[in-house]
């Protein structure tokens, strides 16, 4: 996660990379409470962008890579 050089971003910059949607709709997920990280505000405004915390993005990238390295153990045949 080096390539963004701070420890939180917005949600729109990651949505479409990491999450597969369009940040429109990350956000509608990120109100709704339906997103697999945790999203915060700096201010308490609507109008702040919606942020993320790099260590909770590079975490749930983990959580994923397990997940995909289970289930080709599970497909290989020996």
């Amino acid at each position: 996660m080096a390539e963004y050089e701070t420890a939180s971003i917005p949600l729109s910059i990651i949505a479409d990379k990491y999450l597969g949607m369009k940040p429109e709709t990350a956000a509608v997920r990120a109100n709704e409470g339906s997103l697999p990280i945790p999203t915060f505000r700096l201010a308490d405004s609507n109008k702040s962008p919606r942020m993320i915390h790099l260590q909770d993005l590079a975490e749930f990238i983990d959580h994923r890579r397990d997940i995909a390295r289970q289930e080709l153990k599970k497909c290989q045949v020996k």
